[in-house]
């Protein structure tokens, strides 16, 4: 007589989205993704160098790394195969494809686009799972009275904790022990059945455990009475794995009461983001299972917002939900009906905001030898309001004394908070660096985030890149703009002079656009010069000068108006 043990092993993952523009997405180990970044409105755009695009990732260690650079035409990939579509940029899609997707990419996606003078933002939080992969052996045989272990490790086996692996996977394994005396017509035949989001159904994987009698056993047969066997089941990988064990016969499940957990969250519920609660059911039957979800915080039944998962006897219990902070500390409620027993799980949700800026800026931008200075961190849009401000100067030296100020609650209940230190400047201080560490329960896991401040007291010079005109080789009396990039530089105050033959352009055709703060605290800008490219003008030499106060002497670019037109064979 062959008889069945059934053993379930559930792996549950976090669902894969991506946000931006309302699109979601997918991805499983191994597979591409394309994170999607668009803009309404394209002005008309100069050159490539007036398009700037910057894909940046924070990882799950609260750490923010670049991926994706697209500057002046040319793109710096961080990310092995990171790319965006150059033709989709001029079609208002910036667009950002990962090949190969690992458990790494794992993490909230920014996407920037500055078409100068306007800023496009995007974000996108990319959560990663693998498919599992299972190892049972076919067959195991056995001596009466020995015991035996079907498995790679020597050692005995029940069940064990899930193990985070090198490449952020996960692996887990399951054993049960059998007793002998189940053992009829001399074998059993045990199924491991695997049930994953990225299995189009549940798998099943059989071993057969056979009995080979040895007489030299027989006494302690005798002796001992009953003999027992383990069996090592399975073997798994995967991003996220809980493991339930089930291998009582399926009639006693009408019998004992089934078994409910506790109603799972994600690590840190943000506002505005689809934020998924579960409550795992086994022990009964699809048909048996009657379960709701309910909001205490208006006592709300949602049972039409949850969706049930079924495979057999167990069940998932799903509630979808996308909270503001006027929802923190809502307390929801999983009820399992389940005869004439009621059974009931809660959990409270606390929602966060990570704040929206972050950054040191000084007073006076470029510090002077015994002087006062003045550093600022802000930080501005963060809920909740419980948040901690530190200062350190160089390798961790604490900095006191420091003033706050705030937290400070806006209209959309978003807090701000500022925080100051002052010092007068001597010479041990060039070169330092400060540090302002901010502690914040939206930062996970590391739960504190850094804005850095080094200090110069010369200035940083401008970048002068080269001038480029649009069109490229204009024709005959047609229009046409020359513009030069001018990055990175401080203090903002620039000096740009346009000539041409060494005479100085009409002010009416020369645009300037206002020196803006970089993310890296310098500034950047764009000089234009409108022209109609007319046949006296052919050949003509145009020069922009940049000056600074941080240049050890002015900088020019040279830009020579040249005939588009073919010339025409001999």
């Amino acid at each position: 007589m062959e008889l069945q043990w059934r053993i379930k092993i559930f792996l549950t993952v976090a669902v894969v989205y991506c946000e931006v523009d309302a699109s979601f997405h997918r991805a499983v180990v191994g597979s591409d993704v394309t994170l999607h970044c668009t803009y309404t409105h394209l002005p008309m755009l100069w050159d490539w160098s007036t398009l700037n695009v910057e894909w940046t990732r924070v990882n799950t260690q609260g750490q923010k790394q670049p991926v994706y650079t697209f500057e002046d035409g040319r793109c710096n990939v961080t990310r092995d195969g990171a790319d965006v579509n150059k033709t989709g940029l001029l079609h208002n899609d910036a667009s950002l494809k990962l090949p190969n997707i690992s458990v790494r990419d794992e993490g909230l996606y920014t996407c920037r686009v500055i078409i100068t003078p306007e800023l496009h933002t995007g974000t996108a939080t990319l959560k990663v799972f693998a498919r599992p992969s299972v190892w049972l052996p076919e067959k195991a045989a056995i001596l009466r009275g020995e015991e035996k272990l079907i498995s790679r490790p020597l050692y005995r086996v029940c069940t064990e904790m899930e193990v985070l692996n090198a490449d952020g996977t996960y692996s887990i394994r399951s054993g049960i022990t059998v007793h002998s005396s189940v053992l009829k017509d001399g074998q059993i035949r045990l199924i491991c059945q695997v049930e994953h989001q990225t299995f189009d159904g549940p798998l099943n994987y059989n071993v057969t455990l056979t009995q080979a009698v040895s007489e030299q056993y027989d006494a302690v047969i005798l002796i001992a009475g009953t003999s027992v066997a383990s069996v090592l089941l399975v073997l798994t990988s995967a991003a996220g794995a809980v493991l339930l064990l089930r291998h009582s016969k399926r009639k006693a499940m009408f019998h004992v009461p089934p078994n409910i957990s506790d109603i799972s969250q994600p690590s840190v519920t943000y506002a505005d983001v689809e934020n998924v609660l579960k409550c795992m059911i086994s022990g009964m039957s699809r048909d048996s299972v009657e379960s709701e979800a309910v909001s205490l915080l208006h006592w709300e039944n949602l049972k039409e917002q949850a969706s049930l998962e079924s495979n057999g006897s167990h069940h998932t219990s799903i509630l979808s939900l996308c909270l503001s902070t006027n929802e923190d500390r809502s307390v929801y409620k999983c009820v399992v009906h389940w005869k004439s027993q009621t059974f009931t799980r809660e959990t409270t949700v606390h929602v966060k905001v990570q704040p929206s800026f972050l950054q040191i800026s000084s007073i006076p931008q470029i510090p002077k030898v015994q002087r006062l200075l003045v550093l600022c961190c802000r930080v501005e849009n963060f809920y909740p309001s419980d948040i901690c401000l530190e200062w350190y100067r160089n390798d961790g030296e604490p900095v006191h004394p420091d003033t706050h100020y705030g937290p400070f609650s806006d209209h959309s209940h978003l807090y701000s908070m500022w925080s100051k230190i002052q010092l007068t400047m001597c010479t041990e201080d060039e070169s330092a660096v400060y540090t302002c560490r901010v502690y914040h329960s939206s930062f996970s896991p590391l739960g504190y985030k850094d804005a850095v401040y080094h200090i110069n007291t010369h200035g940083t010079p401008p970048n002068v890149m080269f001038i480029d005109c649009d069109p490229l080789s204009p024709a005959l009396n047609t229009d046409c703009t020359l513009h030069l990039c001018i990055k990175d530089f401080c203090p903002k105050h620039i000096t740009v002079t346009w000539t041409m033959d060494g005479k100085p352009v009409d002010s009416t055709c020369v645009f300037n656009t206002p020196p803006s703060l970089n993310i890296n605290g310098l500034y950047s800008m764009y000089s234009f010069v409108k022209l109609i490219s007319s046949q006296d003008q052919w050949n003509s030499c145009y020069r922009c000068r940049v000056e600074h106060s941080a240049q050890s002497q002015p900088e020019e670019r040279l830009f020579i108006l040249t005939d588009a037109t073919p010339t025409p064979p001999l």
